[in-house]
């Protein structure tokens, strides 16, 4: 992960990672095909869906808000602690079209769960009847990694907000809009 971060994936070499490893290139070769599937094992060891399963798993948080909003700190949270990867990952997934499908698969695999998990608030009549969950978590995540990818790199040109603030935003403003509510006409007054 180090050396993807360092030099990208497609400039890291097998020789570059058994030269850091310490093993022979053939020793790598004995327990991985190629270089995609070195980095298929590093992606799903690090992956954030055993965090998202494990949250949603748990005995179920207050609110709805209150569940999205733990899982968007924990992805923070994630992001923050494999920066230099997930950064790098982002360019590559636009060079290389191997590493997007392999990011894809994990991003569809993470949008149906979540999903998932939506749709049985709108069963218990949390969330609205018309939402359709597999647009709210892609603009969720979406929002999250933006964010994120301002917040490291384009500050000092763009204004950094506090990532706790950031992030409870994002959520309230994805479950409730920016529309304030209009009060309700009362007897005697104009419609």
């Amino acid at each position: 992960m180090k050396l993807f971060a360092e030099k990208g994936f497609d400039r890291t070499t097998i020789d570059d990672i058994s030269e850091a490893c310490g093993i022979a290139p053939g020793l790598i070769y004995h327990y991985f095909d190629s270089k995609l599937a070195i980095l298929h094992t590093i992606l799903e060891r690090s992956a954030f869906l055993s965090t998202m399963t494990e949250i949603l798993s748990n005995p179920p948080k207050a609110t709805v808000e209150s569940a999205l909003t733990e899982l968007a700190h924990a992805y923070w949270k994630m992001l923050e602690a494999k920066q230099d990867f997930a950064l790098m990952m982002m360019g590559e997934m636009q060079r290389n079209p191997e590493v997007a499908a392999l990011v894809g698969k994990m991003i569809r695999t993470g949008v149906r769960l979540l999903s998932n998990y939506l749709r049985e608030q709108i069963k218990l009549g949390n969330l609205r009847e018309d939402l359709d969950p597999e647009i709210f978590v892609r603009t969720l995540w979406g929002a999250l990694f933006q964010s994120f990818f301002a917040h490291c790199r384009l500050a000092p040109y763009v204004r950094r907000i506090p990532p706790k603030r950031l992030i409870e935003d994002i959520v309230r403003l994805l479950l409730y809009g920016a529309i304030a509510q209009k009060p309700a006409k009362g007897k005697g007054e104009r419609k």
